[in-house]
Formats: structure tokens, C-alpha cells, sequence
């Protein structure tokens, strides 16, 4: 049951949010949970079926939303999404960008197509979706919450062959600091949720999701849960609260920050 101390804290009824992605990672948790807690949101992804789809589970569940699908890495596609975002909405609060492509192999071996490939979702994207939304924040003048999702790979190595991925994302790390610094007398935040290992149909195999169900632990490359994981593997719902939290009224006082699901790995 909702009171008035959770929705002063969490609560983001009235507020306009835009969910965007690259075929389905942190979304579909991420966009649900928004819409759960009060806000209209708006799923922008290059996949029409996906979005539609999204947006009818949250519809479905008596949430508003929309579908606006979108190239994420095209600059015209993105300035068409928020021209439309301003044409049809009074208002616009919140923008979270869950895009991400990884490209695991050796670095020797990584063509510079790849390196332009992966950069292109993981940098490009969120570069482009960062300008027009706080373009479109300014304009508004009502400030604004900016979430990047990335992973805590861009502060330690996680997985082996995984240096371009790492990259990519660290450069969103400044680019996220560095934007909530200019921003901040605007009441523009913009912080970072960096997770680690997350198992799920878009993380993970189904086969994966089995094996923790069952309770076994998963090893590889740069993947121990017994040692390195003391809290075992994330779910997409973990990063959702994280986004949450950052765009209510809980998260009025930070920016330019990172909140770490990581399970233990930074502390084992």
C-alpha cells in the first residue's frame, strides 16, 4: 500500500520519462518500474515488435506509455524521437539510456569496424540521446534526471577479451560527469548505474537463468560467483530500483555519480 513517506521518496507520479535502448537489455525492467511508480513513459528502441510489446505489458498493468521506435545511433532518428517528445508532451523529466552492445574477443583480433561498431551503441548513442534530452530539459525549464546504465567493468576488468566494451563505456563515465557538472545549476542530475553480472532472458541464456535458479555457481572467464560474487548474480529489477531512486525524489541530492551493482566483486 502506498503512503504519503513512499511517495514523497519514491514516487514520480505526473513525470514524463524516456526509456532507450538498442534491441532490449535493462529496459524492459527499467521502463515497467517507471511507469509503476506514476510516470508516463516513452520506450524508444530500433526493434518496432519490441517496443510495441513493452509498452503493451505496461499498459496492460494500468501503466501509461507509449512506443516511438527509434535508431539510437542515428542522429536524425534521435532528433525526430524528441521532436516528437515535445510536440505531444507538456512536459519532460526524465531520460534513461540502457543501449549497450558488448563485443568479446581478443583485442588483438578486433577489426576497427567492431571498435566503430560497439562505440557507436555504447558512446554515440548515449551522446546523442544526452544533448537533444537536456536540450529539450532547458527548454522546458523544469530541470531533469539522466540515467546512464553501463557496467562496472568501466572501473575494473571483469570479463577476459573485453577491452573495446570497457572503453566504450568508461568514456560514458566522463561524459556522464562531466555533463552533470555543466548542468547542475539547472537542476539537471546525471549519474550512472554501473551493474555487474545480471542474469536474465537478455543478459544471459536461458540456460544460465536455470543454473542459478537451481542454486549452482557459475565459472569462466572472468565469471566465479563463489569468490568473487559473495551476493551471487543481479537481476534486471536491481538495476531498475537503482534507476528509480536516481529519478525520484530520493535521488534530489546526487549527481554526477555511480551506484555499483556489483554483488561484492569491488570488496572480494
Amino acid at each position: 500500500m502506498n503512503t504519503p513517506l513512499l511517495t514523497n521518496t519514491f514516487g514520480i507520479e505526473g513525470r514524463v520519462a524516456l526509456v532507450t535502448d538498442s534491441g532490449g537489455l535493462a529496459s524492459i525492467d527499467v521502463a515497467p518500474l517507471l511507469a509503476a511508480a506514476g510516470a508516463t513513459v516513452i520506450v524508444a528502441d530500433r526493434d518496432p515488435e519490441a517496443v510495441r510489446a513493452l509498452v503493451a505489458k505496461i499498459t496492460s498493468a494500468g501503466g501509461r506509455a507509449a512506443a516511438i521506435p527509434t535508431d539510437v545511433e542515428s542522429e536524425s532518428s534521435v532528433k525526430a524521437l524528441f521532436a516528437q517528445v515535445e510536440r505531444e508532451y507538456e512536459r519532460f523529466d526524465i531520460l534513461v539510456n540502457c543501449a549497450g552492445v558488448n563485443a568479446n574477443q581478443p583485442f588483438v583480433d578486433t577489426t576497427l569496424e567492431q571498435f566503430d561498431q560497439v562505440n557507436s551503441v555504447n558512446l554515440r548513442s548515449t551522446f546523442l540521446a544526452m544533448r537533444e534530452g537536456v536540450r529539450l530539459m532547458l527548454a522546458k525549464g523544469n530541470g531533469g534526471r539522466i540515467v546512464n546504465i553501463t557496467t562496472m567493468g568501466a572501473l575494473h576488468p571483469v570479463l577476459k577479451d573485453n577491452a573495446i566494451y570497457c572503453a566504450t563505456r568508461s568514456a560514458v563515465t566522463m561524459l556522464t560527469r562531466s555533463v552533470a557538472s555543466d548542468y547542475a545549476k539547472d537542476r539537471i542530475l546525471v549519474n550512472l548505474v554501473m551493474p555487474g553480472a545480471v542474469v536474465g532472458k537478455t543478459r544471459f541464456h536461458e540456460s544460465t537463468l536455470a543454473a542459478m535458479q537451481q542454486g549452482r555457481k557459475l565459472k569462466g572467464p572472468g565469471v566465479d560467483t563463489e569468490r568473487r560474487q559473495p551476493l551471487g548474480m543481479g537481476t534486471g529489477q536491481d538495476i531498475a530500483s537503482a534507476v528509480l531512486y536516481l529519478v525520484g525524489p530520493a535521488g534530489g541530492y546526487i549527481t554526477g555519480q555511480a551506484i555499483i551493482l556489483d554483488g561484492g566483486f569491488l570488496c572480494s
